[in-house]
């Protein structure tokens, strides 16, 4: 009875709201979309989410975990401030580790936090001194080849107390496994050591370049995930990112259903390798991206909260609700900064941070306002730093979790947003799956396709760009621009020439013909999952380099690099 009052008076508001319309604006027509183009209304009521499904919504802490995975979130725990940074040689990003750190960037309950990138080089597997790396070591990331980088690194650090997150894709599992190594010697073995890794071979669809084919790339994601179930139980050990997926062209849809058809492809395959859902899924987490559609982006951390907690329990029948609940890593979309007017992204950057606490981040990067132009500056990365803690100390809001829940417009477009991904995971399924939708184009064709029609837009003016296409002024902002120092690549070269003379290498040699053989047995499925990797520790205890041990395994499972 009340439920059909409700409606009632909603009609009658409605009606009386239309009759108001007419008489100012006639027949105009209202036309509104979200930025993944869901048509939208000028308001909403009640009766817009007539057919809620309430426990869908629930409480924080409970499943489907729509409004967060802890009963009180940054109330008592503070998300952590995962600034991604990294440049020149290890020595180097250490001053920037170390400068964050004293202004206060920092882990849960004050713990340490490094969220370090590798350079273009590591990054694809190459040493310093190869032709291949020319131009790209220390460039974009921090140049780390063998043990002796990492410790230069890592030195001194209390690793059993720091999260460390590894933000590399191809060679994910050779970084993880130096560290090992590196960490060992320091005196903290593999068991105590926490963070994680992107384990992220598949991005490279995203953008349709070189890299590992698709069954490769997954034996090899599961790989790493084997090991670390095993060995490493505070290693969590793959982020399924669909801040690329933004980054590629993508919309909040897109990210929504593409990360979890990522996921589901890789749980079906981990399940196949006999690993359980209830045991590897809890280490799994998200990187999404937090872009300027502020409220689309605060209800799509909602829906993937929940497809993640109901996949998992209805696809895959866990039963360990940490098996069902999404830690999100928000970066703040580096695809809205702009090289015009770049003190406009201060602006962009703060209040995609808001959006990302309003939606329930775990963790989170606010990217610097000049990083259209370089890497940060260190004030720069100072400044990002600080609007995160603007929001933390100052604006109240992390005091209530899931503070906008309620909301008609926020819980009709979180439904809409899960029920349109829900759509496109259908479709993949029914198109024979993801890796068929990823060799034949399909994922990143839609992708491009997206792309394509936001610029068009843009061009046309139909889509406003602060400072690019409107209140464009003819002066420049001048900011100072970081630089790399070209001498990087030199001194890495030198570094990595004395380190292989300083080895034996007949010790080396056949280390690398171990992990070959290794490679040769987990890629015919001879082998047994997770033994990749201690075959990769062996040989950079061994003394190999990260562009060695590299080579073997693009070799075995056909990385093509060549361009």
């Amino acid at each position: 009875m009340y439920k059909k009052k409700l409606l009632m008076q909603d009609k009658a508001l409605k009606e009386k709201w239309q009759t108001r319309f007419s008489k100012i604006y006639g027949d105009r027509e209202f036309k509104m979309t979200t930025s993944s183009g869901i048509p939208v209304k000028p308001f909403y009521m009640a009766s817009d989410i007539n057919d809620i499904d309430y426990e869908g919504v629930g409480v924080p802490g409970e499943y489907p975990y729509t409004r967060g995975i802890y009963p009180v979130h940054y109330q008592f725990q503070p998300w952590m401030n995962e600034q991604i940074h990294g440049y020149g040689l290890p020595e180097q990003t250490r001053e920037r580790m170390d400068a964050l750190s004293e202004h206060g960037m920092e882990g849960y309950f004050g713990g340490g936090v490094h969220n370090i990138v590798g350079d273009l080089a590591s990054n694809a597997g190459y040493d310093p001194d190869d032709p291949r790396a020319e131009g790209w070591v220390g460039q974009g990331g921090v140049a780390i080849y063998n043990t002796e980088d990492m410790e230069r690194l890592i030195h001194d650090l209390p690793l059993d107390k720091t999260n460390f997150v590894w933000n590399i894709q191809d060679t994910s599992m050779a970084m993880l496994a130096l560290y090992i190594v590196a960490a060992e010697r320091m005196g903290f073995p593999k068991e105590k050591l926490r963070g994680n890794t992107m384990n992220s071979l598949y991005r490279r669809w995203c953008w349709d370049c070189i890299g590992f084919p698709p069954e490769s790339a997954f034996k090899l994601m599961v790989e790493l995930i084997a090991y670390c179930t095993r060995e490493m139980p505070k290693w969590n050990t793959t982020n399924i990112s669909g801040y690329c997926m933004i980054e590629a062209g993508g919309s909040p849809v897109h990210e929504t259903a593409f990360v979890m058809a990522t996921s589901i492809a890789l749980t079906e395959k981990c399940r196949q390798a006999g690993l359980n859902p209830d045991d590897f899924l809890p280490r799994f987490g998200f990187h999404i991206a937090q872009g300027n559609d502020f409220l689309e982006n605060i209800a799509k951390l909602r829906a993937i909260r929940r497809m993640w907690a109901k996949i998992n329990k209805n696809r895959f029948n866990c039963s360990n609700p940490k098996a069902m609940q999404a830690r999100i890593f928000v970066q703040t979309a580096g695809s809205s900064l702009t090289a015009q007017q770049p003190l406009n992204n201060i602006v962009r950057a703060a209040f995609q941070t808001l959006g990302a606490i309003l939606g329930g981040a775990n963790a989170v990067q606010t990217d610097a306002y000049d990083e259209a132009l370089s890497i940060p500056t260190e004030e720069a990365a100072v400044l990002a730093l600080r609007t995160q803690q603007i929001v933390r100390h100052e604006t109240n809001v992390p005091n209530v979790s899931d503070p906008l829940a309620g909301s008609y417009y926020l819980e009709w477009l979180t439904n809409r947003i899960e029920s349109d991904a829900f759509d496109l995971i259908q479709k993949i399924d029914d198109m024979g799956g993801y890796i068929k939708c990823w060799n034949n184009g399909w994922l990143s064709g839609t992708l491009r396709k997206s792309a394509y029609e936001w610029r068009e837009k843009v061009n046309s003016g139909i889509e406003t760009v602060v400072g690019v296409n409107k209140y464009v002024t003819g002066e420049k902002q001048k900011v100072p621009v970081f630089s790399v120092d070209e001498a990087i690549g030199k001194t890495s070269v030198d570094r990595i020439i004395r380190y292989r003379n300083q080895r034996d290498s007949a010790k080396t040699k056949s280390a690398l013909e171990n992990l070959r053989q290794a490679a040769i047995k987990i890629n015919q499925g001879k082998g047994g999952e997770g033994y990749l990797m201690p075959a990769l520790i062996d040989a950079f205890k061994a003394k190999a380099t990260l562009g060695e041990t590299m080579e073997v395994i693009k070799a075995v499972f056909g990385f093509s690099c060549e361009q």
